[in-house]
């Protein structure tokens, strides 16, 4: 799936990116950019979509996506809603943007090493995300020769963790195609608002993308990689997953909050997703924490 390009602007006296997302008033979409990027997030929980990857995030989630590697989160909190202002801290650089060879150099060469391993999107476990999530919240505010040992700092300091995990699957490929670009956006934008809506159909996304139905399963397996009940069972039960952790709910209202009209249904598809049943998902979560 190819997303659509993303235009990142710099502010006068900087060679990089360091923000606040919740400050930003713009739609996420599903997109891509030339700038490596740190994605941090505090306190939330959604989806999160990297390549081929879909999974769920949660508080004090750090992911490393490479250059043109295509992106986007959804915010449970925030779903359907214009703007998603959940706080997440965003560093941005170019990778040539201290020149085409610095990379290359031999004091960076395990920061090199990380880098080309975010071409598939590196996510880092929780301890790491902290400490590196307090250095991006000082990033924001600071200026000067300070800013850039900072950013050094933070990516060393990545190179050094041998748990990260790679998101897309080696396989992964983007289309080229603009026009495929153009209906995937639009058709996983739809899903997006109407993911809990149990009225959401097959038929509906098909003419939204104008296709008849078997056309549209075709194209929509041949650019996601996956099927459409696949892609909206997966972020359904990642939803499904907050609720249970977050609310005493029961059941059947999670079921029905999740877009499920069955109960037996919504059972088995969390099964096939997490190997277990909602109500023991809920139990070991608990005793967890």
């Amino acid at each position: 799936m190819k997303a659509s390009y993303e235009k990142l602007l710099l502010s006068a006296g900087e060679s990089f990116r360091c923000f606040d997302r919740s400050t930003l008033r713009s739609p996420v979409k599903w997109h891509r950019h030339p700038e490596i990027e740190l994605t941090y997030i505090p306190s939330g929980a959604g989806s999160r979509v990297v390549g081929d990857h879909i999974g769920s995030y949660a508080d004090f989630d750090l992911v490393l996506l490479g250059s043109q590697l295509p992106h986007t989160w959804a915010s449970d909190e925030f779903r359907g809603q214009t703007y998603d202002l959940h706080s997440a801290i965003v560093l941005q650089f170019h990778p040539e943007f201290l020149g085409p060879d610095f990379f290359r150099t031999g004091e960076m060469s395990d920061v090199s090493t990380l880098l080309q391993r975010a071409g598939r999107g590196l996510w880092f476990p929780a301890q790491m995300a902290k400490s590196i999530g307090a250095r991006m919240h000082g990033l924001v505010d600071q200026v000067g020769a300070v800013r850039m040992i900072e950013l050094l700092t933070i990516l060393h300091q990545l190179s050094q963790c041998q748990d990260a995990v790679s998101l897309a699957t080696p396989y992964y490929r983007a289309t080229e195609s603009e026009e495929v670009e153009t209906r995937i956006q639009v058709i996983c934008d739809r899903i997006a608002e109407r993911l809990t809506d149990p009225e959401l159909s097959h038929g509906d996304l098909a003419a939204l993308a104008g296709m008849n139905p078997s056309a549209f399963s075709r194209f929509f397996k041949q650019s996601t990689g996956r099927t459409l009940s696949a892609y909206i069972n997966e972020l359904r039960i990642g939803f499904a997953c907050r609720l249970l952790i977050d609310t005493d709910d029961s059941i059947l209202s999670i079921s029905q909050q999740s877009g499920y009209v069955n109960l037996s249904n919504f059972n088995r598809r969390f099964r096939q997703h997490r190997t277990m049943t909602p109500r023991d998902y809920r139990q070991r979560i608990r005793i967890a924490v």
